[in-house]
Formats: structure tokens, C-alpha cells, sequence
């Protein structure tokens, strides 16, 4: 079974893109495991305090975690690094749309996964 760790910008992604993270997920890998770093919990609890589509967004995805039950994880970094951080442990793949971790991600030849035209995903593999 394949794990995913997904991004601040990933849970945002139903909100502003209109994706299915799930389903997405499902297409690409089949049943996989979703964990979602403390450090990415942390930041979207901020986010959710804001006005407009941001903040709504941030609740959205908070809401999303809460009901679809994803797994949590603990970590000693904060932001990327706590998300990168739990991609290394767990030998997961990173669901993220922002540009810098997914470079960092490469560099690391951790798999990617981002949204790609419409509503889809896309797995980039680094070989």
C-alpha cells in the first residue's frame, strides 16, 4: 500500500481546484494510506482564522481531515520541513501544488503528486 503526505496547498486543493483528493489518490495509486503532518495542521488552523477564500479554504480542508478520518503524524519540524520530514519516514509520496517543495521533493527523489489541468492528478516518480 502506498502512502501519501499531503500539504497545506494539497488540502486546500478541493476548495480552490475542484478536486477530489481521494478519488484522485484512488485513480493514481489504488488504496493508499493519507497522513497529514501536525506541522500542516498547525498552519491550516491559522489559515481557517483568516477572512475570504483563504480562510475558507483552510476550513474546508480541516473539516476534510476531521470526517474523512486521515492519519495524523507528529513532527520536530515545522511547515515544509515537517512535511518532508514524514514523506522520508513514511517512504510517501508528496501531494502538494507548490512549486518550492516540490523542487525540494525532487532534489530528495521523493515522488510527487500535483494537480494537472481539469480536475486530476498527476504522480511524477523520480528515477
Amino acid at each position: 500500500m502506498r502512502t501519501v503526505i499531503l500539504d497545506t496547498n494539497a488540502l486546500m486543493i478541493p476548495y480552490q481546484e475542484g478536486i477530489n483528493i481521494e478519488k484522485e489518490l484512488a485513480r493514481l495509486l489504488g488504496i493508499c494510506r493519507i497522513i497529514v503532518p501536525s506541522s500542516v495542521v498547525e498552519e491550516m488552523e491559522l489559515l481557517a482564522s483568516q477572512d475570504g477564500t483563504v480562510g475558507r479554504a483552510a476550513k474546508l480542508g480541516l473539516s476534510i481531515i476531521k470526517k474523512r478520518g486521515f492519519r495524523l503524524m507528529e513532527t520536530q519540524f515545522k511547515g515544509d520541513e515537517g512535511v518532508l520530514e514524514t514523506a522520508l519516514k513514511m517512504d510517501g509520496a508528496v501531494v502538494t501544488n507548490d512549486r518550492e517543495l516540490k523542487q525540494r521533493a525532487k532534489e530528495m527523489s521523493l515522488p510527487i503528486i500535483y494537480p494537472r489541468g481539469g480536475n486530476r492528478l498527476e504522480l511524477e516518480e523520480v528515477l
